[in-house]
């Protein structure tokens, strides 16, 4: 299984912008195959610290997952509202 953690804060001018675009894709995301779970976190109702985590069957099922062309779009209509960068990590984890 992988697990994937990404913290981010996107710029306070675009943090309900940006929760709108992941829950507008978050149900696709769900479906897709190899997806056990995808969420998103805030730390609280007026911070911008937001946390994701996804579970996968596997890397590839990630792999592909990245490839889609609702994720390539996700990330060219919000890789500019962030100021700084996302702290992503991905761990193996055997079963």
């Amino acid at each position: 299984m992988i697990i994937v953690t990404v913290k981010s804060n996107p710029k306070p001018e675009f943090k309900i912008d940006f929760l709108n675009e992941f829950n507008n894709i978050a149900k696709t995301v769900r479906e897709e195959q190899g997806c056990i779970e995808y969420q998103i976190y805030q730390k609280d109702k007026d911070s911008s610290d937001l946390f994701v985590f996804e579970r996968w069957e596997s890397r590839d099922a990630l792999d592909a997952h990245l490839k889609t062309k609702h994720m390539i779009e996700f990330f060219e209509t919000t890789g500019s509202w962030f100021e700084l960068e996302k702290e992503l990590k991905i761990y193996e984890v055997s079963e």
